[in-house]
């Protein structure tokens, strides 16, 4: 009996075979979601990457576009707008060879330049500043890159998404430019007493990059490129044309002391584009040193004035401003004979060119600033 009693308590459970399936259901189950899950890590560390290439592709052309709006000298703004354009599309071909812009992507409006926050409400009313009625009230560029089903790039296709039913991912990615006047673009502040004809920068802003043309500032000329003659600027010899006296049109009486301070620490009066301004002679380059190495040791970028008009010779040159251009000092040489002494650097960024005037160190005017192209933040 009590045999009979142990083998009847061995019996068998009739759930255990479904307990086993259901087990191998669920490791399936976890297998199938750990490769979607797989996938999907996948397609969205490739989103990502494009994204960002997409998104440095709209950075570049809304600079690129921006910086042509405002370099462009054309007369006619509509060719200023058609010329940011193709620098925009040329820009994003760069970036991104298989993507093209439309139209409808290159946005051109008016940032506030005091706040520098785009605002979509306000960015499509141009402004009414003189100061930017070179490019018919426009001083940013709006650039919109997308790669999505109603694009002409059409979206991306995924690689591991497709064995979930995900075969496509859209995306677009915006940017905003804009020419940016602010009081921190300049280091120093104030207009320092060197000049500039305008032939020169013109020169220099062929190709756009004003830092590659090599400036070189002597006593009574301006080089550039090593190149004293220049059709359109005074002969060398003819004049002090390097040395700037601001306090008016007659012959020049600044003593060294004013023109170092001027030098160190910026002109604070204001300087007028379309009046005239006498020459100084550049006899006292040799009694200078600390004021052009702090400049240097600082990198600081200052506008000059540059001119477009002269007359009378020696000491009693002048020269009427016909605006500004921004400088920057690298190296000097002050002793040997006065004809091998000379400040040199380069120009850099391109200011107003009529109608603008110089800043106080303190404050500055909306047109005479050192001009930076930058990304605009958002509203």
């Amino acid at each position: 009996m009590l045999r009979r009693s142990q083998q009847a308590s061995k019996t068998i459970d009739p759930n255990r075979d479904s307990h086993a399936g259901y087990q191998v259901v669920q490791l399936f189950g976890l297998i199938a979601i750990s490769l979607m899950i797989s996938a999907l890590a996948i397609d969205f560390s490739y989103y990502y990457t494009a994204y960002n290439a997409i998104h440095t592709a709209a950075d570049s052309a809304a600079l690129a576009a921006a910086t042509e709006l405002y370099r462009d000298r054309q007369a006619d703004p509509k060719v200023r707008i058609r010329d940011a354009q193709l620098q925009a599309q040329q820009y994003v071909m760069g970036n991104q060879p298989n993507i093209r812009l439309q139209s409808k992507d290159i946005v051109f409006g008016y940032i506030d330049p005091a706040k520098k926050i785009y605002n979509p409400v306000t960015f499509a009313t141009p402004t009414d500043d003189s100061n930017f009625a070179y490019s018919n009230g426009y001083n940013g560029v709006w650039i919109k890159v997308s790669k999505t089903e109603n694009s002409a790039n059409g979206p991306l296709n995924t690689i591991m998404a497709n064995l979930i039913g995900i075969h496509k991912m859209g995306m677009e990615a915006t940017s905003i430019a804009m020419v940016d006047q602010s009081i921190n673009a300049i280091t120093n502040g104030g207009v320092r007493p060197f000049y500039a004809c305008k032939a020169q920068v013109d020169q220099a802003m062929q190709d756009g990059v004003l830092e590659n043309n090599l400036v070189r500032i002597y006593s009574d000329h301006v080089e550039l490129d090593g190149s004293d003659s220049l059709v359109g600027c005074p002969g060398k010899g003819s004049g002090n044309w390097s040395f700037a006296d601001f306090t008016g049109c007659e012959v020049s009486n600044v003593g060294i002391s004013t023109m170092s301070d001027w030098l160190e620490n910026g002109y604070r009066g204001t300087i007028t584009a379309g009046q005239c301004y006498g020459a100084s002679p550049g006899s006292f380059l040799s009694k200078l040193g600390g004021e052009i190495n702090h400049l240097i040791a600082h990198g600081t970028v200052f506008p000059i004035p540059i001119y477009n008009g002269w007359s009378g010779g020696g000491s009693k040159a002048n020269v009427t401003i016909d605006g500004f251009v921004g400088f920057k000092v690298t190296n000097y040489v002050a002793n040997g004979p006065v004809e091998e002494r000379y400040i040199e650097g380069h120009f850099d960024r391109y200011l107003c060119n009529t109608g603008c005037q110089s800043m106080n160190p303190a404050k500055v005017r909306p047109g005479g600033s050192v001009v930076k192209i930058r990304l605009a933040s958002r509203s």
